[in-house]
C-alpha cells in the first residue's frame, strides 16, 4: 500500500498512525497538496490528503475511512477492533478540534496568502473556529478518564493528534490551554511507534 501525506497534516497523521497500529506494510509518499502534484490529483480529484492506494489499485480517501480500513485489516484480537459508541464520541470531538485548526490555517492562506498572518483569526469565522477548538478541548478533558494510556485506539490517536497539532500551530496563544489530563495522554504515547513516527516536525 502507498499512503500519500504531508508531514504536518493531522488528518494524514491519524490515518498513518492507525495503519501502523494495524501492522500494514506501507510505502509513504510525501506530497504538498497546495501544489496539486499530478501523482496525487490522478488518484484523488479532491487533491486531499491522506490518500491511500491499496495493492490492487483501489484508492481510499478521507482520514476516517482510511482509519476504518486499518481497523478492518488489523489482525484478530487487535485493540483496533474494540470499537464502541463512546470511542466514536471522543474521536468525533478530537477530529472537530483539529479540523477547526486546519480551517483556521486555510483561512489565513485565503485571506493573506500566509500561514503566519493571523488577520483571519479575529474575523467572525476565525473566532467561531477558535471556539470550536477551545470547546472541543474542554469536552475531551471531561472525557479523559475514558482514554487508555497503553493501548492507542482511534480515540486515543485522534486525541493525541488534536493536542499535538494545536501545540504545533498555535504556540504561545493566550486563548489556548491544554489540560493536564490531555497532556498526560499525549506524553503516555510519545514513544509509541505509531505516534512517534508520525509526529509533526517541531
Amino acid at each position: 500500500m502507498k499512503l500519500f501525506k504531508n508531514a504536518t497534516s493531522p488528518f494524514a497523521r491519524l490515518a498513518h498512525a492507525m495503519l501502523i497500529e494495524a501492522g500494514a506494510d506501507l510505502e509513504i509518499e510525501l506530497v504538498n497538496q497546495w501544489e496539486s502534484p499530478e501523482r496525487l490529483v490522478e488518484r484523488n480529484p479532491a487533491q486531499r490528503i491522506p490518500t491511500l492506494e491499496l495493492d490492487d489499485g483501489t484508492i481510499l480517501t478521507e482520514a476516517l475511512l482510511i482509519a476504518d480500513h486499518a481497523a478492518r485489516i488489523a489482525p484478530d484480537g487487535s485493540h483496533l477492533k474494540a470499537t464502541s459508541p463512546q470511542e466514536a464520541q471522543i474521536t468525533g470531538i478530537a477530529f472537530g478540534v483539529f479540523d477547526a485548526a486546519v480551517y483556521t490555517l486555510n483561512g489565513r492562506m485565503i485571506v493573506s496568502g500566509s500561514f503566519t498572518d493571523t488577520a483571519f483569526d479575529d474575523q467572525p469565522m476565525g473566532l467561531r473556529r477558535r471556539r470550536s477548538m477551545t470547546g472541543g478541548i474542554a469536552r475531551l478533558d471531561a472525557l479523559a478518564d475514558r482514554l487508555s494510556t497503553d493501548r492507542p485506539g482511534l480515540a486515543e490517536i485522534a486525541t493525541v493528534t488534536a493536542v499535538d497539532y494545536l501545540r504545533l500551530r498555535f504556540p504561545g496563544a493566550g486563548w489556548l490551554t491544554i489540560p493536564d489530563r490531555l497532556s498526560e495522554v499525549s506524553r503516555a504515547f510519545a514513544d509509541r511507534p505509531s505516534l512517534r513516527e508520525t509526529a509533526p516536525p517541531a
